[in-house]
């Protein structure tokens, strides 16, 4: 476990329902191709802030990674109206390119 990892575990374990340091955590073990733990982590930030728009392409990119294209276009439709319901048009229009890209 890399020291950065460590330092957002720690913060996790004193706020487990900040989406900033669980999204950070998610990325860490996606880096790390402990996609397991990743995507503990990614269901873990949707679920308890269904509109943290970052995470929903990270998840994405990590499913096409893994070759499970359908649950990253899923992940990608999701981002796609979050953000757009978050009036956050730039993350909207790339991750409907990805989600283009796939299909």
């Amino acid at each position: 476990m890399n020291d950065r990892l460590k330092a957002l575990l720690d913060f996790y374990n004193k706020d487990p329902k900040d989406s900033f340091t669980i999204y950070g955590i998610a990325l860490e073990f996606a880096a790390l191709k402990n996609y397991e733990k990743a995507e503990k982590f990614f269901n873990t930030l949707l679920t308890n802030d269904p509109n943290y728009v970052p995470g929903y392409m990270q998840f994405a990119q990590m499913k096409v990674e893994l070759n499970q294209i359908d649950e990253a276009k899923d992940f990608y439709k999701r981002g796609i109206t979050a953000a757009k319901k978050n009036g956050d048009n730039r993350s909207a229009n790339e991750m409907e390119e990805f989600l283009d890209d796939l299909e």
